[in-house]
Formats: structure tokens, sequence, C-alpha cells
């Protein structure tokens, strides 16, 4: 289970930010220096009162006392730990949102917007960069950036989707995640696919690299 946990949070990153994007629905134990980095930058621009900063502090501080106890049930599943966690961090972040006033709320909308348009940069580089090592055609390139978009569509329209459940968003991404292996096989040479599926193991590893969530394998 935690093989296909880490799987998962990979894969969700590449199709999201490598491939054309999660964000994950929780975070999913992913923040690094960037992700830190990226926080910083859009707490700033938000520009935040005293007021607002102590309630984010004491809403954080009640997240952390929630998570220490749920951290202790030792009667607990692990899939009920990790539907527990999500709900949390849904909890904290409805919090967080309602902090904020409607130009801040703005402006958090906006800087998500640059961050998507720069993710889409990256992605579209990425797309040149595969090109140059897989040796691929125009038609190729052409039919890859169709498919990733429809896949980055339906990875957000699941990870947005409130009313599916943490495990019912897992299978479905494993599913897009089979999909998307099928899909390159029918565009792809089979040269082409053999070496773009050992250009994916070094890019998911380097994934969960960054990720050190200390999940062991």
């Amino acid at each position: 289970m935690k093989k296909i946990l880490v799987g998962l949070v990979a894969f969700s990153c590449f199709i999201l930010s490598a491939t054309a994007q999660d964000k994950s629905a929780d975070k999913q134990d992913k923040m690094n220096g960037k992700d830190h980095h990226e926080k910083g930058m859009m707490m700033k621009q938000l520009d935040l009162t005293a007021d607002q900063k102590e309630k984010i502090k004491i809403s954080r501080e009640d997240f952390r006392t929630k998570m220490t106890s749920l951290n202790q049930d030792e009667s607990v599943t692990l899939k009920d730990y990790r539907d527990k966690k999500y709900i949390l961090r849904k909890e904290e972040k409805m919090q967080f949102l309602n902090i904020l006033t409607p130009e801040q709320k703005t402006k958090l909308e906006q800087f998500k917007k640059d961050e998507k348009a720069k993710r889409e940069l990256m992605a579209a580089k990425r797309i040149d960069k595969l090109k140059a090592e897989l040796n691929l055609t125009d038609e190729q390139v052409a039919t890859i950036k169709a498919n990733r978009q429809a896949i980055r569509t339906k990875v957000q329209a699941i990870i947005q989707n409130d009313s599916l459940s943490r495990t019912d968003k897992k299978e479905q991404l494993m599913s897009i995640k089979d999909a998307n292996k099928d899909s390159m096989k029918t565009i792809l040479t089979a040269d082409q696919y053999t070496k773009w599926q050992e250009l994916r193991k070094e890019r998911m590893e380097k994934i969960q690299g960054r990720m050190g969530c200390g999940i062991s394998q």
C-alpha cells in the first residue's frame, strides 16, 4: 500500500508539473524547498494583518494538535489515518480562506494562475526535451501534447471533486496512470516506448527523492 501511495503521489506531481501539472489533495507530504519558497512568496503577496497572522497561527496549532492526537492513535487503520489527515488538511485550508478578505482571495487566485502559467511553460520545455530525447516527429509531439492536456484536465477534476473520498481519488488517479501508459504505447515506436519508460522511471525516482517523505519502500 505504501508503494502504491508513493507511486500515485509521484505520478500526480509528474502529470501536473513535469508533464503538463496537485497538488495532491492534501499536500501529500511533498513540501520540499520549492514548495516552502512558493508558499512564502504567496503569503508575502497577501499582505496579512497582524490579526490575520495570529488567527492563521492558531489554526495551524490546532491542526498540529489534532495531527498529534491522530498520530498517537494506535487503533486507527492506515486507510482511516490517511482519510482523517486529508479531512484535517481540508478543514485547515477552509479556515485559512475564511480569514482572508475578498481582495486577498483575489490575489491568491492570481498567484495560483501565475504559478500555473510557469508550470505550463516548464511543461512545454520538457516536451521539447522529450522530442529531442526520443527523436519524436511533429505529429507525435502534437498527439502527446493533446493527451497530456486531457490528462491534466481529468486530474484537476478528480483533485477538486470534494464529493470523492481519498480512496476514490487514489483509484481514479491510478486508472489515469494506466491509461497514460496505454496511450503512449500507441503513439511511440517500440524503441521510443522503451526509452520513454526508462526516462519516466528516472524522473519518478527524482520526484520521490525530492519529496523526502520518509515512506519506507
